[in-house]
């Protein structure tokens, strides 16, 4: 009887059905700035490597998808142009001019919009919608803003905004859908702003002890729903004077965690808290040059930032650290304003 041939083919057809079984994982991307008087955007893969450069431009977002950065750069006349770069390579494209407050731009979860303030150097912005695949702006509201950020589902955002200048500012919290329907205020005592929308509840700072501290109030952490109900307050902490307290960052994925900024006159540091205790203490390093807080990972196990403080010009490395504690990793050395897809 004759020997069947062997099915020579056999073994790498099971081993292409078994890779196309499971999804591939692409890399987070990462980005960040180097040389603060002449800054450079680069973007690397999230470990640091494969690092290459954008372009002039400073205070980069990547989109969570990571496929690309919004970043800052100065145009003709001085110009503060809203520049959108893909990750994979290729012309950037100007989606504003006019961007303000550069470090506020907010990213939808599913990449496709961004929130940013457009207007004058002094006086009152406008809080605009892009459209990122049309680059098509919607303003929203106008006024003194102080922070604003999307639903975990994309379909809606929340803002804080004044309607004057005045410190400390007059603020409030309004929720606003995409798509249409009025702004609708879930705050209504004046003292609300920085909110950030986590899994089911919305993280944002409240000004207290305002008639009490000689140098103006002190932020403590708040959480409410996002129908503005169910206020509590999360964090009780000791404030020096000329400092001003925390300021919320970024939630984990299953908002069990949460990253802050602890902040102040000549200080910026990392801090985590837990969300449903309050607890808090500092990243790493505390204090004027103590490790800046920019993002934490999805899974909430490792904050990103850099080291060296605040103040642009001086020593700075961009770096991972626990969210548990640990030492920092270096991702890129003489390097500061980072962010990731991870």
């Amino acid at each position: 009887m004759p020997i069947p041939a062997k099915p020579k083919l056999l073994l790498p057809a099971l081993l292409l059905a078994a890779l196309l079984a499971f999804p591939v994982v692409a890399e987070a991307t990462l980005t960040y700035v180097r040389d603060p008087i002449d800054s450079q955007v680069y973007v690397a893969e999230d470990n640091g490597s494969k690092a290459r450069k954008i372009g002039p431009g400073r205070t980069p977002h990547v989109s969570p998808d990571g496929q690309w950065i919004a970043y800052l750069r100065e145009g003709p006349k001085h110009t503060q142009e809203l520049r959108l770069a893909p990750v994979a390579g290729g012309p950037a494209r100007t989606l504003m001019v006019g961007w303000r407050e550069s470090s506020l731009l907010a990213w939808s979860p599913d990449s496709q919009k961004i929130l940013a303030l457009r207007g004058p150097e002094i006086g009152k912005r406008k809080l605009v919608l892009i459209d990122v695949a049309r680059s098509k702006q919607q303003a929203i509201a106008s006024g003194y803003f102080s922070g604003f950020s999307f639903s975990p589902d994309s379909s809606e955002f929340v803002y804080a905004r004044a309607r004057t200048e005045k410190y400390p500012p007059r603020s409030d919290v309004f929720r606003a859908r995409i798509g249409g329907g009025k702004p609708v205020a879930i705050t209504r005592n004046h003292r609300s702003s920085n909110p950030l929308w986590g899994p089911g509840r919305i993280v944002f700072v409240k000004t207290v002890e305002g008639k009490k501290r000689r140098y103006g109030p002190k932020n403590e952490l708040f959480l409410m729903n996002p129908q503005g109900k169910q206020v509590k307050r999360l964090t009780n902490t000791k404030v020096p004077p000329l400092l001003q307290g925390l300021f919320p960052t970024d939630w984990s994925a299953d908002g069990t965690r949460l990253l802050a900024e602890f902040e102040g006159q000549d200080t910026s540091y990392a801090v985590v808290v837990n969300p449903r205790t309050g607890a808090q203490r500092p990243v790493a390093e505390k204090g004027e040059n103590g490790f800046v807080g920019t993002a934490l990972s999805a899974d909430g196990k490792q904050v990103l930032g850099f080291t060296g403080g605040f103040d642009p010009i001086g020593d700075h490395h961009v770096a991972a650290v626990p969210y548990d504690g640990g030492k920092p990793k270096i991702l890129a050395r003489n390097a500061l304003e980072p962010d990731w897809s991870r």
